[in-house]
């Protein structure tokens, strides 16, 4: 006799097969890939990811056992975008997983720039880099400056294999990016290592 998160798992394969055909993609986080099914957006009331401040775009419907590693803030890429995790919650019988994700991220050339205190020494880094970005927001209202001032924030993922430093990216690091021709720098304020990925999170200096 089949458990019950065995009929549920059933139950998806057959609709991915037929009615929400058109609705499945492939998510790939680290080294595991799967098809999913997109579901819509989020309800309200439900815990979007809060360290990240990263607005969610779509859900996907996904089987745990496909990605028992899964959970807020992750890197993955839903068939040919890159994406973070906003939101993971088990469905039926701890089956599957609800997984909200944030709008696609862009990609852009910019330059990577940094210091680095070694052996007593200061190294200077400089480095064109491919990076993929995301507007996240408003970011800190500075009170204290002659003037209120605000911080746009922004979510910068950079691939691993990319990335050219034996040091790994570290706050206070500069990136400067220009969409659509409009130029402006970004100071790194945190960095997060997920599987292949690095997730910086940035705000515009000014």
């Amino acid at each position: 006799m089949r458990k019950p998160c065995e009929y549920v798992i059933a139950a998806i394969a057959k609709l991915r097969g037929s009615s929400l055909s058109g609705c499945s993609e492939v998510l790939r986080h680290g080294e595991r890939s799967a098809t999913v099914t997109r579901i819509g957006t989020h309800q309200r009331g439900d815990d979007e990811v809060t360290d990240a401040e990263v607005s969610e775009d779509c859900r996907v419907l996904a089987n745990v056992a496909d990605f028992p590693a899964l959970r807020i803030g992750e890197a993955v890429e839903l068939g040919p975008t890159f994406r973070v995790v906003t939101y993971c919650g088990t469905g039926p019988a701890n089956a599957l997983f609800t997984v909200g994700l944030s709008a696609a991220f862009d990609k852009h050339p910019a330059t990577y720039s940094g210091t680095r205190r070694e052996n007593g020494r200061v190294r200077h880094i400089k480095h064109a880099l491919d990076v993929l970005l995301l507007e996240s927001g408003t970011a800190d209202n500075y009170a204290d400056a002659l003037a209120p001032t605000y911080a746009t924030a922004y979510t910068v993922a950079v691939r691993r294999d990319d990335w050219p430093e034996v040091t790994d990216p570290e706050p206070s690091d500069v990136l400067e990016v220009a969409p659509g021709g409009h130029p402006f720098a970004l100071k790194v304020s945190t960095v997060t290592r997920h599987d292949g990925w690095y997730i910086l999170k940035c705000r515009t200096r000014g």
